[in-house]
């Protein structure tokens, strides 16, 4: 129960502190140019968001308040596809970590297999024109405050999957200075985490009580050596987990020296990173249920390749 309570807590201050920060910047950048940045074709675009991820040391969980800032910012889907994919399992920290655990061998093949399979899944998503299936956070008429005075800030007309009182990842008023913005930016994540609690509260729950009656004697089990299918094997049994990647390596590097092999640590890695359930409860908020479940397979199809390129390094 302590446990449910703290990392409760953890994730909803950390939701608040990423949509403010966030908000915060793309005031402060703008729509169009951050539209600008990102955007640039397909492929192009797959790659700016590889490297967005590279450069963001988020977790999965963190990053979603950027995804749907994007979402409302009609960011291509390439981009945003590949943002969310690589987040949570590319980045220095975690390369850093990597290079004394398992060697440089296996950290560049590591490197290469995520971002080659994020790179070909983000194009696939953009061909397939999935942002059809996403719904934007719709924001209502709100005034905020510039040094020029009161802004009045429409709303956007589309569907919605919560309803913010302010977006400002839709807001084209001029920039009011950080003491102007600062408050508008608090007041969003704060709706944002409150339209986000129910699947927060219940998702974290589910994830608690997976990870008290999971052992990892039964993980190095069913996806150690002896099994043939254990890359897969390992794919589907990290989906459930909640950990950041960081705190996670240590744990798949004592399941490795256990005997479990190299793909099949990995492949557990970037499942448990990139689709923990309660990444996929606040998913489901801004996502239909056809491609939320797609996103749960494309990961899980990440991972396994991933695990299969790095057995072949």
């Amino acid at each position: 129960m302590t446990e449910f309570g703290l990392l409760l807590v953890e994730l909803a201050v950390l939701l608040v502190v990423v949509s403010g920060l966030m908000a915060l910047m793309a005031r402060r950048i703008g729509i169009s140019r951050l539209q600008h940045w990102l955007g640039g074709g397909r492929l192009p675009g797959a790659a700016k968001g590889i490297l967005l991820g590279f450069l963001t040391p988020f977790c999965t969980y963190s990053a979603i308040p950027v995804v749907i800032g994007m979402i409302s910012a009609r960011i291509q889907t390439a981009t945003l596809t590949a943002f969310l994919l690589s987040s949570p399992v590319l980045d220095p920290v975690i390369v850093a970590i990597l290079i004394p655990l398992f060697g440089w061998k296996v950290t560049v093949a590591y490197v290469l297999a995520t971002c080659l399979t994020v790179l070909l899944a983000a194009l696939m998503a953009d061909a397939a024109h999935l942002e059809r299936a996403l719904r934007p956070a719709k924001a209502s008429a709100a005034v905020a405050t510039s040094d020029s005075g009161p802004v009045t800030r429409p709303a956007p007309a589309h569907d919605t999957c919560a309803s913010l009182q302010y977006d400002p990842f839709t807001d084209t008023a001029p920039w009011g200075g950080w003491r102007a913005e600062a408050r508008p930016a608090l007041r969003y994540a704060l709706d944002l985490a409150r339209s986000l609690a129910i699947p927060l509260i219940v998702s974290v729950a589910i994830a608690a009580a997976i990870l008290g009656l999971v052992p990892q004697e039964l993980i190095a089990r069913l996806a150690g050596p002896g099994n043939p299918l254990a890359v897969p094997a390992a794919a589907v049994l990290g989906a459930p987990f909640y950990v950041s990647t960081e705190a996670f390596l240590p744990i798949a590097a004592a399941l490795h020296e256990a005997g479990m092999s190299l793909g099949a640590v990995f492949a557990l890695i970037i499942s448990a990173a990139g689709v923990n359930v309660p990444e996929l409860g606040l998913l489901s908020r801004v996502m239909s249920r056809r491609l939320l479940a797609t996103y749960t397979l494309t990961v899980v199809g990440i991972a396994i390749a991933a695990g299969y390129l790095v057995m072949l390094s």
